[in-house]
């Protein structure tokens, strides 16, 4: 059985480069790469129209694009406007929910640990026998045949 390793040691316990190797076919590794460059360009792109409309710059590709979008650079500076607004809306008013939740509720002592199970409690349920309760606080390690917990509907 193998285990982990202490966080000190750098070595790997196997000895590989890799802790998981896996068998992908050629198709799904090229499926996979196309997917993650496709999503790259379309965040730059995203990125680069939101950028130049901030910054008011109009350059080749991106003007083509805000004309075929019909919008304008202080369309899209509305738009950050009012996301911005929004978002400082939200976070002013969960402030003021967790102001008032730490003012109304913060004193309360009403979550404590729970107390130890005592030999008393695990009799009065009469789900296990005495002898089995003893045997699991005395031993270390224990294996068991068959489940000592009785059935509820019994």
């Amino acid at each position: 059985m193998e285990f982990t390793r202490p966080r000190h040691e750098t070595e790997q316990p196997i000895g590989q480069d890799v802790l998981v190797e896996t068998k992908r076919s050629f198709v799904r590794s090229f499926i996979e790469i196309t997917l993650t460059l496709i999503f790259w360009a379309y965040t730059l792109v995203v990125t680069w129209f939101f950028g130049s409309a901030l910054f008011n710059q109009d350059g080749g590709l991106i003007a083509s694009l805000k004309a075929m979008l019909n919008v304008t650079n202080r369309d899209i500076r509305e738009l950050l406007g009012f996301g911005a607004l929004a978002l400082l809306i939200s976070a002013c008013a969960l402030y003021v929910w967790r102001t008032y939740n730490k003012k109304r509720f913060g004193p309360l002592a009403r979550r404590k640990a729970p107390t130890d199970t005592t030999r008393e409690d695990w009799l009065k349920l009469e789900l296990i026998e005495p002898d089995e309760i003893d045997r699991l606080q005395r031993d270390k390690v224990i294996v068991f045949e068959k489940n000592p917990v009785k059935e509820l509907d019994q």
